[in-house]
């Protein structure tokens, strides 16, 4: 992956937050974080991996019973993380100790521009790019002469 894109892909990232859902069930179609219980880490281990505390994606129509997701990102409890592409997985509710819903967060996005805007400003003026910045310690002498 080359370095600008994930400079965009943390900029990105940046720009969201997990937070309770303002409803009691999410709409279908929301980008959802299923917070595992410990039943239910040991029970979903057959389908999505031991020890996984979290599991992310978008929330398909569900039954009362079930939440069925397309899987993005699946998380441990040691801290692992893999990412997913859209697999469905039901997920008994009763394996479910938290339901999280991923909204865009203004102050988290306006503090990721603000951040990457003053590390650009830093890295032109600390070089000689666009004809400004840089030391200024060079005065034309040439160095090449003779010491006497």
């Amino acid at each position: 992956m080359r370095p600008a894109s994930l400079v965009w892909v943390a900029v990105l990232a940046g720009c969201y937050s997990y937070s309770p859902p303002p409803m009691l069930t999410p709409v279908p179609g929301t980008h959802v974080a299923l917070v595992l219980s410990d039943v239910g880490r040991v029970g979903m281990a057959p389908s999505i991996g031991p020890g996984i505390s979290r599991v992310e994606g978008v929330l398909l129509p569900s039954t009362d019973s079930a939440f069925w997701l397309q899987v993005s990102d699946v998380y441990g409890i040691n801290g692992s993380h893999n990412s997913w592409t859209a697999e469905t997985v039901a997920v008994r509710r009763d394996y479910v100790a938290n339901t999280l819903e991923r909204r865009f967060s203004r102050p988290r996005t306006y503090l990721t521009v603000v951040g990457a805007s003053a590390a650009f400003v830093s890295f032109v003026l600390t070089r000689t790019l666009f004809g400004i910045g840089g030391s200024g310690s060079d005065n034309g002498s040439g160095g090449g002469g003779q010491n006497q």
